[in-house]
């Protein structure tokens, strides 16, 4: 996964991001929006940095931030020392709300700027916004701490099409029978950078990605027919010009308490 986020976001993400609040799909919608940072540690300084991030976010709590950021590192390919730093989830004004408690905690920033900052060699910063109405995230799902996220770079000028065949596509899963305990899922979109959309799939561990048998092109064949559901897949794919696929561990070491 390149420097962006996802779950994300994502995506970003993902597990945007905890990822996304423990609630199912048939109670209130959640706010739309997650903010992430993404942090690339100095060489050689992981031991210190993640120490120092752990005691900041201690440091948050003790100094009311009203914010339970979440920490995840990823799994898989180059970057491994990168941590995630998300929150999730509120309405844009919230965010207004969040700015005026930071500059009126000058001491938070402050103690950040002297234990964490000199351990830091890159930072990004990104929001995502969350298509609850194409996301199916239960409970079970709340209690994942890891994230399966692919993120999808969309084709310029496809767009439409790619939010047409995405749609379609998660109504199907949402309304035949895929959508369980078992098929959570939540859909966000990158604010910042490239244009980048992202399916964040939670795992309890790592045995509970092995669904060789559980496939969902197979759900789409019986329910759309063969060729209906390859023309469709097809469209999606279309309107891509890539994907990147990427595991995020949550890392409660360096979170603050979500109060869950």
């Amino acid at each position: 996964m390149k420097k962006r986020p996802t779950f994300y976001i994502l995506s970003v993400l993902a597990a945007l991001f905890f990822l996304a609040p423990a609630v199912s799909m048939a109670q209130d919608t959640p706010p739309p929006l997650a903010e992430m940072w993404v942090v690339t540690p100095k060489a050689g300084h992981g031991s210190e940095f993640k120490k120092a991030l752990a005691e900041h976010m201690k440091f948050r709590s003790e100094n009311g931030d009203p914010r339970a950021w979440q920490a995840y590192t990823p799994l898989l390919g180059e970057e491994l020392n990168r941590v995630a730093i998300r929150f999730c989830c509120f309405n844009w004004a919230d965010q207004d709300a969040y700015r005026k408690w930071s500059m009126s905690n000058e001491k938070v920033s402050a103690h950040f700027d002297e234990h964490v900052a000199p351990h830091s060699e890159h930072w990004a910063h990104y929001f995502e916004s969350l298509s609850w109405s194409n996301s199916h995230w239960t409970d079970k799902a709340g209690s994942a701490t890891l994230f399966a996220v692919t993120e999808f770079t969309v084709k310029p000028g496809h767009a439409a099409d790619f939010r047409a065949a995405r749609d379609e596509l998660l109504q199907i899963a949402l309304n035949q029978g895929w959508a369980s305990d078992e098929h959570s899922w939540l859909w966000a979109s990158t604010i910042g950078g490239a244009p980048v959309e992202s399916i964040i799939i939670p795992h309890e561990n790592f045995a509970s990605m092995d669904r060789d048998e559980d496939n969902f092109s197979r759900f789409l064949s019986k329910h759309m027919g063969e060729d209906a559901a390859a023309a469709l897949l097809k469209q999606f794919a279309g309107s891509t010009s890539g994907s990147d696929y990427q595991i995020w561990e949550l890392q409660k070491d360096m979170s603050m308490d979500s109060g869950d």
